[in-house]
């Protein structure tokens, strides 16, 4: 897309067939991109990426469009299903028995390149560069998710970033939430339809997250995640660390000559959860992740037995450079999903059936993590530090910093990964009150089966006894979060006809307890829903009981499932 004259231009790139004497020339029509178009000056506004769909429409029917949900401002969110042969449903595709791949970029709307690198591979899906790939795979695209915040372009967001001197849009969405924060609570119209249309309906083998870095001052073109929450299937985060990732980051160098490596960034090494100043000494430094709660969607997902990459561009290296490094990573991956097709449905659909059948992920036999902290590397690994050079943008009349080839590889302790400080063994079921519909409405939501009786009943449980309530001095997503204080105790309750049951004995075992037990860092009770009833308990008593009870074994009685 160019601008001239305030209009908007929507450029074609021709290229015309080699034929063979007395057949017609051939022409085949694709578009640029954005960015490619403006000599990677730009980044695509909304307009541009449906347009982009549109002109690959006229060019091939072998590809589906469909919308898996709505912004806040009432943009509609394009989901591009390539798959040979084509499918028009989640049913038909998973009958087809390949992994379903699922790349969607642009959740922060200011981390541009993986918008850029997502319409580049679909065009190569349409031109037949990765048509190949779908022999193996069955491949989805959600190019632009953030869209309403996209298009609040502007110079002054992420100034420190090394373009696109155009501008780029917001980390938030319309509403104000970050929507990478928002997917235990599903507050946002664009999440809600993200997890029901895409992870619910599609159930997507492999999620791939396009972001770009900032703060470090690090040696690498690209950094990655896997999940990193322990409740995880161990298999899961193994298959991930010990095959995926080492095959992908050798094929970058040694191809492309880009060094990747597990995200971070440079902590005290005494201390991970203290971050330092991208200028202070090399001396004395650690290097550590990020976060293991699931409100991240790449944890979220891995809850949920699949495979999981965040994918982080180095945002001081040139908005070009960012787009090719993330499209050579995102189609490594596929190709390496492609060659590994079988090992990657043995490893969700085993995933699964050992939820299903304990109620457990596997390397949680003693009980889910209820409280994490970092655990740090054995011995320690080295780490390649970059250096940058400040400049000053015309743009803005501030300095930023580009990246320069320098990398000092520096030996440092790593906390790459997380370790349950406490475990709880999760119930047969959970029950709740008929008056918790509007819980039961969001379990289900996030994919989970809900259940309600038929009849009254009295069933032995076990109860959580509320003793205090406290809210976090900060807002954070537009809420004051709750810690509870809570002692356990077996209890005699009547359960009113309609009570909601949810069986811990389905795939999404470990989402299960993490959102509904009290004691969790990231559940329901941490985003607030359960405050009203408690507080009014409290306000008239010492103590309160909450709201959700455990069942030792699933009750034999009568019910159907929630609709």
């Amino acid at each position: 897309m160019k601008r001239i004259l305030g209009l908007t231009v929507f450029i074609i790139s021709v290229c015309t067939a080699v034929t063979f004497a007395g057949q017609k020339s051939k022409k085949t029509v694709f578009p640029l991109t954005r960015a490619e178009a403006s000599n990677f000056t730009e980044t695509s506004r909304y307009e541009d990426v449906i347009n982009f769909i549109s002109e690959l429409q006229k060019e091939s029917n072998d590809f589906n469009v469909e919308y898996f949900g709505t912004t806040f401002e009432g943009k509609k969110l394009p989901l591009v299903i390539f798959s040979q042969p084509k499918v028009f449903s989640p049913l038909e595709a998973k009958r087809l028995g390949k992994p379903i791949v699922f790349v969607m970029a642009n959740i922060h709307a200011g981390e541009v390149e993986g918008k850029e690198a997502a319409q580049m591979i679909m065009r190569e899906m349409v031109d037949g560069k990765l048509k190949p790939l779908l022999k193996n795979i069955v491949l989805l695209v959600a190019p632009i998710y953030n869209a309403d915040g996209n298009d609040r372009i502007s110079v002054y967001h992420r100034t420190d970033q090394n373009g696109p001197l155009g501008g780029v849009g917001t980390r938030a969405n319309a509403q104000g939430f970050d929507l990478n924060r928002d997917y235990m609570k599903l507050e946002s119209p664009e999440v809600h339809g993200l997890v029901t249309n895409v992870f619910d309906k599609w159930d997507p083998d492999v999620f791939i997250d396009l972001h770009t870095t900032d703060g470090s001052y690090h040696g690498y073109a690209l950094t990655y995640a896997p999940p990193l929450n322990p409740n995880t299937d161990a298999k899961i985060i193994a298959f991930e660390k010990g095959k995926l990732f080492p095959a992908v980051s050798k094929i970058l160098l040694r191809k492309y000559n880009y060094r990747t490596y597990y995200y971070g960034d440079f902590v005290n090494p005494e201390n991970p959860y203290d971050y330092l100043d991208p200028d202070s000494s090399y001396a004395r430094r650690a290097w550590a992740t990020f976060d293991e709660h699931p409100r991240f969607g790449t944890n979220y997902l891995g809850l949920r037995n699949r495979l999981t990459v965040l994918s982080e561009a180095y945002s001081h290296l040139d908005f070009k450079t960012r787009i090719d490094v993330t499209k050579k990573f995102v189609v490594t991956i596929l190709r390496f999903v492609v060659d590994n097709h079988a090992a990657v449905l043995n490893l969700t659909n085993s995933a699964d059936a050992f939820s299903t059948a304990t109620g457990l992920t596997r390397g949680n036999k003693k009980g889910y993590g209820v409280d994490f902290k970092f655990k740090a590397s054995p011995r320690p690994v080295t780490i390649f530090l970059g250096s940058v050079k400040k400049v000053l943008d015309e743009r803005t009349g501030k300095y930023r910093v580009e990246a320069i080839k320098f990398f000092k590889p520096v030996k440092m302790i790593e906390y790459e990964n997380f370790e349950a400080t406490k475990r709880a063994m999760p119930p047969a079921a959970y029950i709740l009150q008929p008056d918790e519909e509007n819980i039961a409405k969001l379990l289900m939501m996030h994919g989970i089966s809900v259940a309600r009786t038929l009849d009254d009943t009295t069933l032995n449980v076990e109860e959580y006894v509320v003793t205090g309530l406290v809210h976090d001095s900060v807002s954070f997503q537009k809420h004051y979060q709750t810690k509870l204080d809570v002692r356990e105790k077996g209890s005699v309750v009547q359960f009113l006809k309609g009570s909601y049951l949810i069986s811990t004995h389905q795939p999404e075992a470990a989402l299960i307890f993490y959102l509904l037990e009290p004691m969790t860092d990231d559940g329901l009770a941490d985003w607030n829903f359960f405050d009203q009833g408690i507080e009014a308990q409290l306000a008239k008593n010492s103590t309160a009981v909450y709201p959700v009870f455990r069942l030792e074994s699933e009750p034999r009685m009568p019910s159907i499932i929630f609709q």
